[in-house]
C-alpha cells in the first residue's frame, strides 16, 4: 500500500527513456532508436505515450518553443513492477527545416500519461545539419574571404538567411553578402543578395544562382563560380538591381523573398504562422547581450546562454 501511495506521488513510479542512435542528423534523414519504458516499484497502468519533436527558436527578446511534429504510440497497457518493454522509434526529418544554429535547436519530448499518477517526461537533443553540398558552399565563400557573421543563420519569418562580410573579395565595394537556400535533390539554389552602400540609398543586387551537384562536389569550381556570378553583379548592378532608403525602410505586406519557393526554413514557417512572424521580421533576431540576458535563468539554462549555450556553446557550424 505504501509503495501504490508513493508512485502516485511520483516516487518509484515507472520512467520513460527515448534512446536515440546518434545524436547529429541531416536534413531529411530518418532518426531511429528506440523508446524503453521502465516499470517502476509497483504496477501501474499506462494510458498513453507520445514523443514530440520540438523546435526552440531564440529572437531578440523571446524564445519561442513549437511542436514540429507528434509521434504517438498505440499502446495501453499494464506495466508490472520492474517490467522492462522496448517499443521501436523513428522518425523522417523534413527537408527544409532550419538547420541549428546559434538561434535554432531541436530536441525530442517524450511524454508518459501514468493512469492515477505523476506522468513522467524525457528530453533528448539532436543538432540538424545541412548536406556536405550545402557546406561546401560555405567553404567556398570563406576561400574567397568572405566570414560569415556571428547572427548569420537566423530565421527571417520565411527562411533561413546566411550572412557574410568581405575581408578580401569585394571589400570596399560591398558591405554585406546574403543569401538563402533551396536544397533540392539535383541541384541548391541560392537567391543571392549584394548590399552596396551608397549615399542616401542602400542598393541590393540580388540575382538567383542554380547550383549543380556536380559543380558542388567541386569547392574549387564552386568557388570560381560563386566569385564570377557575384562579379557579373557588381559590373552590372542595373541587371539585378532593387534599391531601398536606408530611413525608414519596411519589409511591407510582401516579403522580400516570397518570389523564392521551396526555401531551407519553409517547413518552420508553416508550423509558426503568425505567431512570431511580425517580430521576426522587423528585423528582430541577433546574438546580443539584450539576447543573452533574455534567456538567465530560464527552465532549461542559466546564466552562460541558457538553452542554447549548454547545447552548442553559443557558436555556429
Amino acid at each position: 500500500m505504501f509503495k501504490k501511495f508513493m508512485a502516485k506521488i511520483g516516487i518509484g513510479s515507472a520512467k520513460v527513456d527515448l534512446v536515440l542512435r546518434g545524436s547529429e542528423y541531416t536534413l531529411g534523414d530518418a532518426i531511429e532508436g528506440e523508446l524503453v519504458l521502465q516499470g517502476g516499484a509497483v504496477e501501474q497502468y499506462i494510458n498513453k505515450v507520445d514523443v514530440q519533436f520540438m523546435l526552440a527558436l531564440r529572437t531578440k527578446k523571446n524564445e519561442h518553443r513549437r511542436a514540429m511534429a507528434t509521434i504517438p504510440f498505440d499502446c495501453r497497457f499494464m506495466l508490472g513492477a520492474g517490467e522492462r518493454k522496448t517499443l521501436p522509434f523513428m522518425y523522417q526529418l523534413p527537408k527544409d527545416l532550419l538547420i541549428s544554429s546559434h538561434a535554432v535547436a531541436y530536441y525530442f519530448t517524450t511524454n508518459l500519461d501514468i493512469a492515477a499518477g505523476v506522468d513522467s517526461q524525457d528530453n533528448d537533443y539532436i543538432r540538424v545539419n545541412p548536406p556536405t553540398r550545402f557546406t561546401n558552399i560555405i567553404t567556398a565563400f570563406e576561400e574567397l574571404g568572405l566570414r560569415e557573421k556571428h547572427d548569420s543563420r537566423a530565421f527571417d519569418g520565411y527562411a533561413q538567411e546566411f550572412e557574410f562580410f568581405p575581408t578580401a573579395f569585394l571589400q570596399g565595394s560591398v558591405r554585406e553578402v546574403e543569401f538563402i537556400a533551396a536544397i533540392e535533390e539535383e541541384q541548391i539554389r541560392l537567391l543571392l543578395e549584394l548590399d552596396i552602400p551608397s549615399f542616401s540609398q542602400e542598393m541590393e543586387v540580388k540575382r538567383e544562382v542554380v547550383l549543380s551537384n556536380e559543380l558542388l562536389a567541386d569547392v574549387a569550381r564552386l568557388r570560381d563560380y560563386l566569385q564570377q556570378m557575384m562579379e557579373e553583379m557588381i559590373e552590372n548592378p542595373n541587371a539585378y538591381l532593387q534599391q531601398r532608403h536606408m530611413m525608414g525602410y519596411g519589409h511591407g505586406h510582401q516579403h522580400r523573398h516570397s518570389g523564392f519557393g521551396g526555401a531551407m526554413g519553409g517547413f518552420a514557417a508553416g508550423i509558426l504562422g503568425g505567431l512570431v512572424l511580425s517580430e521576426l521580421m522587423d528585423g528582430m533576431m541577433g546574438d546580443t547581450e539584450e539576447t543573452e540576458g533574455a534567456f538567465d535563468g530560464g527552465e532549461e539554462g542559466g546564466g552562460d546562454g541558457g538553452f542554447f549555450g549548454d547545447m552548442f556553446g553559443g557558436g555556429d557550424e
